[in-house]
């Protein structure tokens, strides 16, 4: 294979959004295929052409990857989580909990839902408020919160797709990797894995879930070189670095502030504590991060948010968003595109 140009060295931003679509297809086939990368980074992601002059994206070095023996199921996998005591269990029946949390739902969006809605969400949450907190949520997330549509929500609405079914996981917690609980390139680590530790607390849990290195926090890492690129770059090309990081103008201070907590301090701790405050604050995001983007990047601004959004979902609930993570952020990304 020729020699790949690093992500940095982008031309256009069409090219940064088709070769990160590429990105997450192949985190995404890996998953498929019981392997997780750990170790997603600018210097792993690079962009090669093809013999008619096009563009595509390959994530490289898989030294720290893991692989999985088998695929479980996630019905028992969760209900194996309530067994540890982690997730209160409802013992009401599921006609009596679709009632419940369809009135909490009307009560709160004004708006009714199907039933496949509300099956979903039990499928990841058992207890009735903490599936209509879930879904509530979804919606305000997506805009639907404020619709007045008559129509009933329904799994299109919320971004659910039907062919997004997850019945099996790959299950990296019972397989052995390398020397170290943490692996990775520190300033694109995710907030999990950089604490070594479950951040979000989902709704029904009584302690934070075991730590294991999933599917989400390789979406993370590419996430977080997404960000680097619109806070450090000012275009497409080489030599392109934002010379307002070089130079000791006041007015940009809080922009080198930021570059230097998130991504280039020489101090492991400082990067910790600026990743576990991102998703502590994580309702901040866009005015204290993404505001300081470059305005070469202005179009991309709607579609990270939606981006960290769709992360801060699957984090604090573990549902559709955490399992189906990869076709949620290739939905985000097709339509910037």
């Amino acid at each position: 294979m020729p020699m790949g140009e690093s992500i940095r060295r982008f031309c256009d931003l069409l090219e940064v959004l088709s070769c990160f679509q590429d990105y997450v297809e192949e985190l995404q086939h890996g998953n498929n295929e019981l392997i997780i990368h750990r170790d997603v980074s600018t210097g792993n992601l690079l962009i090669f052409e093809r013999s008619d002059g096009t563009t595509f994206g390959r994530v490289m070095d898989y030294d720290h990857a893991k692989k999985a023996k088998e695929k479980i199921d996630i019905t028992s996998y969760i209900r194996n989580l309530s067994a540890l005591g982690t997730q209160n269990l409802s013992t009401s029946s599921p006609e009596v909990k679709r009632r419940l949390i369809r009135l909490l739902i009307e009560d709160k969006l004004k708006r009714e839902v199907d039933d496949e809605v509300l099956h979903r969400a039990l499928k990841w949450l058992f207890n009735t408020d903490d599936a209509a907190n879930y879904i509530i949520d979804v919606a305000k997330f997506t805009g639907l919160g404020t619709n007045a549509s008559v129509e009933p929500l329904c799994l299109s609405d919320m971004g659910w797709d039907e062919k997004d079914k997850v019945d099996k996981w790959p299950d990296f917690a019972n397989r052995k990797h390398g020397p170290g609980e943490r692996t990775g390139t520190l300033p694109y680590m995710s907030g999990d894995v950089i604490a070594r530790k479950t951040l979000h607390i989902p709704p029904g849990f009584k302690s934070p879930p075991p730590f294991v290195h999933q599917a989400i926090h390789d979406v993370e890492s590419l996430f977080w070189v997404l960000v680097n690129l619109c806070l450090t770059r000012k275009g497409p090309g080489a030599e392109m670095r934002r010379e307002e990081l070089d130079n000791d103008s006041p007015s940009h201070t809080r922009l080198r502030e930021i570059v230097d907590e998130l991504f280039e301090s020489k101090n492991d701790e400082t990067l910790k504590e600026a990743k576990k405050s991102r998703h502590e604050q994580w309702e901040l995001f866009g005015d204290e991060v993404v505001a300081y983007f470059h305005p070469y990047f202005e179009p991309l601004k709607p579609y990270v948010l939606k981006w960290w959004n769709t992360l801060i979902l699957g984090y604090r609930f573990r549902g559709e968003e955490f399992y189906n993570i990869h076709n949620h952020i290739l939905r985000i990304l097709k339509d910037a595109r």
